[in-house]
């Protein structure tokens, strides 16, 4: 489907409400063309492709495969920190 859209005198193109808030990237071909992809913004500290994140993740994993999950001792936990009833 294509739709012709004008630049306004501010040099902005109006894409809908259906788009509103999301993120594109815009690439400008050598022809001069423009072609908008829809993108999303991820934290540089949450790229999973990155080897250094991937590392940290693989080393989490493995800690939690040592360190299986197991029921807190609340009165024992209570008395380690000094803490008494009330």
């Amino acid at each position: 489907m294509h739709n012709i859209k004008t630049v306004g005198k501010s040099g902005q193109i109006s894409l809908g409400k259906a788009m509103a808030g999301m993120g594109f990237i815009m690439q400008e071909l050598p022809g001069g063309d423009i072609v908008l992809k829809r993108a999303v913004v991820v934290p540089m500290n949450e790229r999973l492709l990155d080897p250094v994140v991937h590392a940290e993740l693989e080393a989490a994993r493995e800690w939690r495969r040592n360190n299986p999950a197991q029921a807190t001792d609340l009165t024992a936990l209570a008395s380690k920190l000094g803490i008494t009833e009330k």
